[in-house]
């Protein structure tokens, strides 16, 4: 039986290799077959790339007029307008001015008439065409943030720094599902509204050197990572505000590599190439007393997953201090004061999955204090992150994997959870980790209701029961508090979703509960294509798709035994869109 595991595994890795090779053949292939080009001189801000989410990939290059690679990437580019599902574009700004060739490669042998008309719908405008106007779109999240366009996965390089909460991200802007691998780049500075910013990493310099393409392209795919301040850069106090930052990430053409940033994230340059191994998603933390750098990684040895840990004094020479097994991609260690105590302190380590282990940490190996690992998050939660530089609070934000149906013809796909504080607390089960919504969200909070009997909100968020029968809210956008006898079975309903308590199991949809008092408590953060659940103040946290996702509520419903004694509180929210 064990060999025959051992047998599955290897057909798994060489499945995997041969898919690797064959896309870095065709990626290759089509930029030595068929090509045609053109120039275009930047006079507006965006280049247009109008996207057909069913064409066949071709790959687009852009070079400006000293040679130098300034984009590379796979499209699936419509050949008419009306083929059009969405626009994406390019932010031209810094190449104003500068006539730009743009070279379509194509698999074909010869040139065909739909390369010649792919290229040409390819233009230099100053505003977006869009189906729908940017941030209304049926799908679009109103206080969860999206990016613009195309596909997102892992939150990246969140860092606070001079003020602004930066968040870096996997993005593909030429198309909806997963590839072309870049850093989109948002800032807040107050967790609620976001600013998008320029795309801050570029893939596809292959094997071009540093001087022929741009500053900050990698040479394959931009994977995940982390950003720091450059701790180790001596400064002034007066020029403390202009210290660099550092962002760490996984180079898939060579490794972990760094880009610095000199302007306060705006701008980035590829710097160095720190770890070369079976890996991927440095994380970048900094020991002052004793001015080191330490780097947990995912990696793969001996057929095991783990964390491995590195140890730099100049960012140059890393050295291999330990690992501990069973933790896949993306990791995330911080130390957390355990019930506030800054004197009771512990490491929490965590990957993908958000299933962590609670240990210490002396800065080469990680020693868990317990057997297994614990779980807080549950749903469609994956590879998050959290802000660095936070003093006095760790702040959270997870991928929330809520696809967005090709056919509706929206311009992105995936989004994020809402930022959350996360905290470690004594429990009879030992110190756990709680996540709670950060309480800036607050300030979305719009007209409230409450109901010490059955809750009712019907007719697209018109009140019955308790209610005065005056419009509530837009009829998706909601928060409500509920609070349950933990001995009687309930249920909430809003539209054709719904969260049930369990009350023999002690479950609230598969999150088990410990119940206070003889009280259970959750609250819900309901946007449009998706709801959160954050359960007795932090024990556990839910990301989920609604199944009705852009459609109005007809009606929010308790039901259930515990319906008549429940206590709802309901605030309808506002966007993040329309300040």
């Amino acid at each position: 039986m064990m060999k025959l595991i051992k047998l599955i595994k290897l057909v798994k890795v060489v499945l995997f290799l041969v898919v690797c090779v064959v896309y870095v053949a065709l990626f290759t292939a089509s930029t030595e077959a068929a090509s045609t080009e053109k120039t275009v001189k930047i006079q507006e801000k965006y280049l247009i790339l109008p996207i057909c989410n069913s064409a066949s990939k071709k790959v687009v290059e852009i070079t400006d007029e000293n040679g130098i690679r300034a984009y590379k990437f796979e499209v699936t580019l419509a050949d008419t307008s009306k083929k059009a599902d969405w626009n994406s574009f390019l932010d031209m700004s810094q190449y104003t001015g500068q006539s730009m060739k743009i070279t379509l490669h194509s698999p074909s042998e010869t040139v065909t008439g739909e390369d010649s008309a792919q290229l040409a719908l390819i233009v230099n405008v100053s505003e977006v065409p869009r189906n729908e106007p940017l941030y209304q779109e049926k799908y679009r999240p109103q206080f969860h943030f999206s990016q613009m366009q195309g596909w997102n996965n892992d939150p990246n390089g969140m860092v606070f720094w001079n003020g602004e909460y930066h968040l870096f991200w996997q993005s593909n802007p030429m198309g909806l599902p997963w590839g072309n691998m870049f850093w989109g780049h948002a800032v807040t500075r107050d967790l609620v509204h976001w600013t998008e910013l320029p795309l801050a990493l570029r893939p596809f310099g292959d094997d071009l050197p540093p001087e022929k393409r741009d500053p900050s392209m990698a040479v394959r795919n931009c994977f995940s990572g982390t950003t720091s301040p450059a701790w180790d850069v001596e400064m002034s106090p007066e020029n403390e505000a202009n210290r660099p930052l550092l962002a760490a990430f996984t180079d898939t053409g060579v490794g972990e590599a760094l880009a610095i940033s000199t302007d306060q994230g705006r701008t980035w340059k590829y710097d160095s190439v720190l770890v070369r191994h079976h890996g991927r998603d440095p994380q970048l933390i900094w020991f002052p007393e004793e001015k080191t750098w330490v780097m947990p990684v995912y990696d793969e040895k001996d057929g095991r997953r783990q964390i491995a840990f590195y140890q730099s004094k100049d960012r140059k020479n890393w050295e291999r201090t330990g690992e501990i097994d069973g933790f896949f991609e993306c990791p995330n260690m911080y130390e957390l004061p355990v019930d506030g105590d800054p004197n009771n302190t512990r490491w929490v380590l965590w990957a993908a999955d958000a299933q962590y282990v609670i240990g210490k940490f002396d800065g080469k190996t990680f020693i868990p204090e317990h057997e297994g690992k614990h779980r807080l998050h549950y749903g469609q939660f994956y590879a998050s992150l959290c802000f660095n530089n936070t003093p006095g609070r760790l702040i959270q934000i997870g991928w929330a994997q809520i696809g967005i149906p090709f056919e509706a013809r929206q311009p992105f796909n995936q989004t994020f959870t809402l930022p959350l504080d996360l905290t470690l607390r004594t429990t009879p089960d030992g110190i756990r980790l709680f996540a709670k919504p950060v309480p800036e969200m607050n300030v979305l909070r719009g007209e409230k209701r409450e109901f010490t009997e059955k809750l009712v909100l019907s007719n697209n968020g018109d009140a019955d029961g308790n209610g005065s029968g005056n419009s509530f809210g837009d009829g998706q956008l909601y928060e409500l508090c509920v609070t349950l006898d933990a001995d009687k079975d309930a249920e909430l309903v809003f539209g054709r979703n719904s969260i049930r308590w369990n009350a023999a199991e002690k479950k609230l949809d598969e999150m088990v509960i410990r119940p206070k008092d003889g009280k259970i408590m959750f609250c819900v953060w309901i946007d449009r294509p998706m709801y959160e659940i954050c359960a007795n103040n932090g024990e556990a946290y839910k990301t989920y798709s609604r199944h009705d996702g852009g459609e109005k509520i007809p009606a929010i419903e308790l039901r259930g035994d515990g319906a008549e004694t429940g206590k709802v509180t309901v605030w309808a929210l506002k966007g993040i869109h329309n300040r």
